[in-house]
Parts: structure tokens; sequence; C-alpha cells
């Protein structure tokens, strides 16, 4: 295969099979596509956007402003304040009582300058932005993950930290230096992983409440049992075995990991061997057989039967980039 970088090669064959679950799915993801925009803002205002599909960041870096979207409450937005959306639907800043509107895209299109101003007045917010898209093969495992909105005010001890990693981003992103790729695809996965952790952290137990990884990593017993399986997810598991990590009866266990993560625990192990595949049949030439292995499956005809049935077609057709049904390679 050619014109691979090191983010390239699937994780199960980078002899790191130790990596902890989040840094395992961040890096399955793998993010890239960065468009950074440094917004900034006078007097008052109203900024539109349009839904997106991929994941938008914002950082509140001056002033203050109020962010708005369909089926989500107001949120106001001060100085130091980090905004996290995935697939947002249309949405809004504003500041101030009955600004001038604008739209973000007639803004963007008539030129590529980093620095988009607009509105009229002294007072001003800058908000540094943009957003970024993840490799098609393992995309839905974000629906997992995060929630549409994640909102971390200035006040949040993880504040700071995603400041200095959108700096960094804004100033790798304005440089043309060799491997730059590769730094900013570095970069926005430690952003990814600082503003999950953070909401694992300080997220009220409502919102700990919605099923996911994050969820299972916050619960003591099952994030040893999240822990063991992605240290070795070739290991053959069963309910009982993933019960014992965790210190529960296989019952007890079954029902609060399904609770708690959202999908029962074979489903879980089955998904996130699909989900290495998926990448290795994507991104190398590895015989199937060693694919096979690497997830678990005693031989390449098992390991098969699993990926059409789970995956809706066959390997082979997986890694020629057709996914509708078939019935043969």
């Amino acid at each position: 295969m050619t014109g691979w970088s090191i983010n390239d090669y699937p994780i199960f064959f980078t002899n790191r099979p130790n990596l902890e679950p989040l840094t395992q799915l961040i890096e399955l993801l793998r993010p890239r596509a960065l468009d950074l925009k440094n917004l900034e803002g006078r007097g008052n205002w109203v900024l539109c956007f349009p839904a997106d599909k991929n994941i938008v960041f914002g950082l509140v870096m001056s002033g203050s402003c109020r962010f708005e979207a369909a089926g989500h409450p107001s949120v106001q937005l001060d100085a130091g304040d980090f905004l996290l959306m995935s697939a947002p639907p249309p949405w809004t800043l504003s500041k101030g009582e009955a600004g001038d509107f604008f739209e973000f895209d007639t803004l963007r299109h008539p030129s590529d300058l980093r620095i988009m101003s607009f509105g009229a007045g002294s007072d001003t917010t800058r908000i540094m932005g943009g957003y970024f898209c993840f490799d098609t093969a393992n995309a839905e495992l974000l629906n997992t993950l995060m929630s549409q909105v994640i909102h971390i005010g200035c006040a949040n001890r993880s504040a700071p930290a995603l400041r200095g990693i959108v700096e960094l981003v804004d100033r790798e992103a304005s440089s043309a230096r060799p491997g730059q790729g590769f730094i900013l695809n570095r970069l926005l996965e430690i952003m990814l992983v600082e503003a999950l952790r953070t909401r694992s952290d300080a997220a009220e137990e409502t919102e700990l409440a919605r099923p996911g990884m994050l969820a299972g990593l916050a619960d003591r017993q099952l994030a040893c049992t999240l822990r063991e399986i992605h240290a070795d997810i070739a290991r053959h598991w069963t309910v009982a075995a993933m019960a014992t990590t965790a210190g529960m009866s296989r019952s007890a266990f079954a029902e609060r990991f399904t609770r708690i993560v959202g999908t029962p625990p074979v489903d879980y192990i089955v998904n996130w061997r699909m989900a290495l595949a998926k990448d290795a049949l994507r991104f190398t030439s590895r015989p199937l057989i060693e694919i096979a292995t690497a997830t678990g499956y005693g031989s390449a005809s098992a390991f098969s039967t699993a990926f059409s049935r789970v995956v809706g077609c066959s390997p082979a057709r997986y890694a020629r980039g057709q996914t509708g049904r078939d019935s043969d390679d």
C-alpha cells in the first residue's frame, strides 16, 4: 500500500496492545481534515452556523457569547470556555440583544483567510474553532463515546490544558513545517481525549447514566473489565471470565455491564473485534488468518462468518471498499 503515515497503522499490529480503552478508540477513529478559523465578533451580533456532519470545536479566547442549538439548552460562553459538538444541528452564537445577523457560510466562502471579522463596535469577542472528521471505517464508534454537545467551562481544571492544545493546533495549522499532518492529527487526538476524560470525570450522575464506554470506565468494577478486554481482545472471553475480572457473579455482571455500557458483554467483545478488523482490512494487506487470529478467531472461515454477520459483507468485499451484503467473496 502507498501513501501511509505513521498514524495509518492498525493499533493491534503496532506492538502496543496495552493501550487503555479510550486511547485505543480514539486511535481507531483517526481524526483528521482540520479546518481552523479565528472568529472576531464586534458589538452585538448573531452568527448562524449550518448543520454539520463533522466534529466541531471552539474555544472562547476573549469576550463572551451565547450558544443555542435546537434540542439543547442555551449556554453562556465566557473566555476560556470550550465547546465540542458531534454532528450538530443548525446552531448560533450571539452577543447582546438585537445584533446584526451573519451567516457563517457567507463569511467563509469569499476567501480562505484564517481570521473572519464581522460586526461593528469596540466590544470584541474572539473565538478559535474548527472541525475535523473521522475515517469512515469506525466513525459510528463516536456515538458510544460522547454526547452531541459537550461544554467545559473555564473554571474546570482541564480548561487551561484545552486552551493550550487549541493554541498549539492554531500554531501548527498556520505553519508549513515538515510533519504538519502527523502533528495535527496527534493534537486532535489529545484534544479529544482531554475533553472526553474531563467530561467523564466531571459530569453529573445524570449524564454518566448515558450508556457507553465512558460510563463503563467511570465504574470501578467495569473499568477493570474493559481494560482487561482491550489489553487482550484475542482471549477466549466468556461472560464468566469477564465477571471474574470485575469481582462479580456472572448474572450480576451481565446485568450491570449491559445497563451501564449499553450492550451485552459478548456483543461488546464482538463489536470491538469487528472495529479492529475493519481497521486492518482498510489499512493493511495482512493475510486474513493474521487478522482472524489477532481478533480472537481460530480460523479465517470463522472470522469471515462473524464479520459478514456483523458488518453486512464479507471481509474481501469490505477490503475492496464495497459494503453491500453479499453471498461470496
